[in-house]
């Protein structure tokens, strides 16, 4: 009896292709002006490395984003590279 429903559905849907967008046409996303030309760099660790770095981004007063261009800018250093991370943070900077 499923089978028998099945192709009563089917033979009453319209058989039209369903309509495709314009090649032309690209989803537009609202991007943070902070991360403008800007490029995600992302690796895993476990949980203890990332506590570890927010515990250094609190006691330094610093966003996680700025401690981790600090050490991208000591990597960089190290192998000869020129300094190229340049931090611009989305937050509010705090006013004690």
């Amino acid at each position: 009896m499923k089978a028998s429903l099945k192709q009563l559905v089917r033979d009453q849907e319209p058989q039209t292709p369903p309509e495709q967008p314009p090649e032309t046409a690209r989803k537009t996303y609202r991007t943070a002006a902070t991360r403008a030309d800007t490029r995600q760099v992302s690796a895993h660790f476990n949980p203890e490395v990332a506590r570890t770095v927010k515990l250094i981004a609190v006691e330094q007063d610093m966003d996680v984003q700025e401690v981790l261009a600090e050490a991208l800018n000591m990597l960089f250093s190290r192998y000869g590279k020129p300094t190229r991370v340049e931090v611009v943070s989305g937050r509010r900077k705090r006013t004690t």
